[in-house]
């Protein structure tokens, strides 16, 4: 009788079902103590690590095409399961068995033969699929569980970190302390506007050394999905279903939505890094191009020496728009800055005394802040509770056949109820903030108002351009004349410096802004720019 030709058949996946599966090489082990034991003829060893819950595994397709053409007639194996977790490979197998192409099978204390029952091998072997589908469902439901919850399941974006020690299903999401300032400085450089993705990419990855977690630098595709990803203020989709995460957001709603519109924009932004000051900050006020700085050394004939001159004008990149307008000379543009400064620069008398009435003010907007808190509690239980009905609504027995409430309109209403209920709790969380950075916004204008000119005065090219950029906004430069459009609180400031009563208390200073005639001055003024 001829000695029949085994394969021996290794697989160990990666899969949950399979943690407690001995690895490849203890099962080669346990393929040479049968073999030994039983004298058997194994003509070839098939190892792999690939999941069986789905046909299509290369090492096993190659294995029953040689049973198949007759180049072997056994396999040795560990498990039935080491074979088959779904029915197609299970059915495959079962039918070569039935029809003798297939003569053996052996695992640890077991062969199977075409003349036992098939039903035996045909429970173990839908043992092994009904185990692969309970799991999968367990796992689904695990993770639909654990995403409602506020947990992301799956791995986190950059600045974050997995609980690796938590209870299975309730694993928590941590800050990355090393890693999550660093990203969180990114955005800051994306909001500015300033810089562009690829040298963000540059100073995370030269400068600052940030590094993956697996310790490799930053990619541009991995910034730009840390840029465009909702987890990072708060947020996540999981199934088609948006969830408000309990992670602790990096950056605010406000400012994702203003990083997509920077991403989103048809130029990129422009570099921070310019020698020259205010260039890509004003607009040729005739065909609407970028005015450009430009400089030049020019030889003085009256001292022989080289003199050094910038000039400002229009970059004429419009081709279908022809411009006319001539360039400026840096120090005429730099005396229309300091006039801008000028009329809204208030005395620092004044400065003092604002400050105080501001914060002595506080307690109204406190009480403002309290209405609004109050509106937002409001409105917040009832969106929670239009969740709650929605939910019960499609659960509900009346609903099992989804006809009061089909899934994909299910999904589609409680997203749009998850996305109200976050602008909401966004909402709350800045009125909590609202009287302070009222206070501080106001203050800090003031104080720009203060000492803008003399920053101005005394500062680099670069310091220039960002006090220029502070000022306002729809720079425009016609016929050698700068337009600014003033931010509103500095033409508030502005209209009031046009006063009699301030021009007057500019003209005259006082020592001591708490004088009680000056006060009344500085009063009527501040009057008019609170409204």
């Amino acid at each position: 009788m001829n000695q029949l030709r085994y394969l021996a058949y290794a697989r160990k996946s990666t899969d949950s079902e399979d943690m407690q599966v001995q690895s490849i090489p203890d099962q080669e082990r346990e393929f040479d103590r049968i073999k030994q034991s039983k004298n058997l003829n194994v003509i070839k060893v098939f190892c792999e690590s690939k999941s069986a819950k789905k046909p299509g595994r290369p090492m096993f397709n190659d294995m029953m095409q040689m049973i198949q053409n007759g180049e072997a007639d056994g396999i040795i194996c560990w498990k039935l399961n080491r074979l088959a977790r779904n029915p197609l490979d299970g059915g495959q197998i079962q039918w070569l068995l039935q029809q003798g192409t297939l003569k053996s099978i052996i695992v640890p204390g077991k062969e199977y033969l075409p003349t036992d029952n098939v039903l035996l091998m045909a429970v173990e072997l839908g043992i092994a699929n009904q185990f692969i589908l309970d799991l999968s469902k367990d796992v689904r439901r695990g993770l639909h569980s654990k995403a409602e919850k506020g947990w992301r399941p799956g791995p986190v974006g950059l600045g974050y970190l997995n609980d690796k020690y938590g209870d299975k299903g309730s694993k928590q999401i941590f800050k990355d302390e090393e890693r999550f300032p660093l990203v969180r400085k990114m955005w800051d450089l994306l909001l500015t506007g300033a810089y562009t993705v690829p040298r963000i990419q540059k100073i995370v990855s030269d400068e600052w050394g940030l590094r993956t977690k697996k310790g490799t630098k930053l990619s541009l595709s991995t910034i730009y999905g840390i840029f465009t990803k909702p987890f990072y203020y708060g947020e996540y989709s999981f199934k088609g279903e948006v969830h408000r995460g309990k992670h602790e957001a990096m950056i605010t709603v406000a400012e994702f939505d203003r990083a997509q519109a920077i991403l989103c924009k048809k130029g990129k932004p422009r570099s921070k890094e310019k020698r020259l000051p205010f260039n890509g900050i004003i607009s040729c006020g005739e065909c609407g191009g970028m005015i450009t700085s430009e400089e030049k050394h020019k030889p003085i004939k009256s001292t022989g020496q080289i003199g050094h001159y910038i000039y400002h004008h229009c970059s004429r990149r419009k081709k279908d728009k022809p411009c006319h307008q001539k360039a400026i000379n840096h120090e005429d543009l730099k005396s229309q800055i300091t006039a801008y400064l000028d009329s809204i620069t208030i005395p620092r008398e004044f400065l003092h005394w604002a400050l105080d009435v501001l914060r002595s003010n506080n307690q109204i907007e406190e009480q403002n802040r309290n209405t609004v808190l109050k509106n937002h509690e409001h409105n917040y239980k009832s969106c929670l509770a239009r969740v709650d009905n929605l939910v019960n609504l499609y659960i509900s027995p009346e609903n099992a056949q989804k006809e009061l409430l089909s899934e994909d309109e299910y999904k589609t209403r409680k997203n749009a109820l998850v996305k109200e209920r976050t602008q909401i709790e966004a909402a709350m969380r800045a009125v909590g903030e609202r009287v302070d950075e009222w206070l501080e916004l106001t203050e800090k204008t003031f104080e720009f108002a203060t000492y803008a000119r003399h920053w101005f005065e005394k500062g680099d090219y670069e310091q220039k351009s960002h006090i220029l950029q502070a000022l306002g906004q729809n720079f425009a430069l016609f016929d050698g004349k700068l337009t600014i459009h003033l931010q509103e609180p500095l033409l508030t400031i502005k209209n009031g410096m046009e006063t009699e009563s301030l021009r007057n208390a500019r003209l005259e200073p006082s020592n001591s802004p708490s004088n009680n005639g000056e006060n009344s001055s500085f009063e009527a003024v501040f009057s008019a720019w609170s409204g």
